[in-house]
């Protein structure tokens, strides 16, 4: 028997999971949580084997709670669930330690298949992520979903100094902040935009319309 939960902020999303995942006998629906703090919560009761995740989420993104979750609980094997097939994000979830990532235009028989390979300790990608993924690797991608990752009022804040060119000591200065946490704070814009550097940021912020107006 394989236990399941899903994370995902949309009761109809939810419903229709449950409804496909009851037509397989060895699969058991294990929990359903609508945000960050409700999964953190939840899986400490509800142990599955898999979670179902969405990565955008109403109180933070699915990509951060991937990485904190493998890391509590090691056994836990993480399936991306969602709409965005940006490769970048895909990138990100994996190298998180995601098992795999799927489309939620998946259909019972690949969700089923995807379920049962990432159990078994494999990795799994949906074929229109491979292509998106190769198409990618040879300078040619695929155009994606755009998504918006949720930013803190301080991440968005630290965000403006970096996009207006201040320095780390700068901005602690102007945030009555201390250099290391301005730091810890571009280390998560880093992580959340999926970029590499400040140059990144800086393109992400205005590409994904993170700044106020």
């Amino acid at each position: 028997m394989i236990d399941i939960a899903i994370t995902d902020d949309h009761l109809l999303i939810i419903n229709g999971i449950k409804d496909l995942l009851a037509n397989v006998p060895h699969f058991r629906f294990a929990g359903a949580f609508a945000s960050v703090e409700e999964t953190r919560k939840g899986l400490a009761a509800s142990q599955p084997d898999v979670l179902l995740l969405d990565i955008n989420l109403p109180d933070g993104d699915g990509i951060q709670l991937c990485r904190e979750l493998t890391r509590e609980y090691p056994r836990l094997k993480v399936l991306a669930l969602t709409t965005y097939n940006q490769t970048v994000l895909v990138k990100n979830m994996m190298k998180n330690r995601a098992s795999g990532y799927l489309l939620k235009n998946t259909s019972l028989n690949e969700l089923k298949e995807a379920i049962e390979t990432v159990y078994r300790g494999e990795k799994y990608l949906q074929p229109e992520i491979r292509e998106a993924l190769l198409r990618d690797s040879i300078g040619d991608p695929t155009p994606g979903n755009h998504f918006r990752p949720k930013l803190t009022r301080r991440e968005k804040e630290v965000l403006q100094l970096i996009v207006d060119e201040l320095t780390t000591q700068e901005i602690a200065d102007r945030l009555f902040l201390s250099p290391k946490t301005v730091e810890s704070h571009r280390l998560n814009l880093l992580q959340k935009l999926g970029v590499r550097n400040t140059a990144g940021i800086v393109k992400a912020a205005f590409t994904q319309g993170l700044l106020d107006p």
